[in-house]
């Protein structure tokens, strides 16, 4: 029968790379896990020291600038109304005023034309004037 002292050696350095193999794996997962426990904590220490007042800082912000614009939309609307009542009032002004003064204006539209009639014949009758009165 043949010489299994060989196969047995071989075997044997076999088992133990692998008993090697797996402590080394063994530590490896050890080290991961303290290194993910230390940068979770780290995380944990930014974000509840650094990140958690700045985001309340900035819901504050976003809140203020909420109600800015809220008073910003009221202001306008009754801007709008505002001067949607003085234009409604500026015509209604506007129309009677022209209504009122019409005939002020005529009047005297009627005596600058004939001020610039006298103006033009400096009072002398014309051959013009003359067959008027002819007819």
């Amino acid at each position: 029968m043949a010489d299994l002292t060989t196969t047995n050696t071989w075997l044997a350095i076999m088992a133990v790379v692998s008993l090697v193999e797996f402590l080394m794996v063994c530590v490896a997962g050890v080290f991961a896990y303290r290194l993910y426990t230390k940068v979770m904590t780290t995380i944990d220490t930014v974000e509840r020291v650094h990140i958690a007042p700045l985001h309340a800082r900035a819901d504050h912000v976003l809140n203020e600038v909420e109600k800015v614009t809220d008073r910003l939309a009221r202001v306008q609307d009754s801007v709008s109304e505002v001067f949607k009542q003085m234009a409604g009032t500026g015509s209604a002004v506007a129309w009677a005023m022209k209504a009122r003064t019409w005939p002020i204006v005529g009047v005297l539209q009627g005596l600058k034309s004939a001020a610039a009639v006298v103006m033009k014949n400096n009072g002398r009758k014309t051959e013009s004037d003359s067959s008027y009165g002819a007819m």
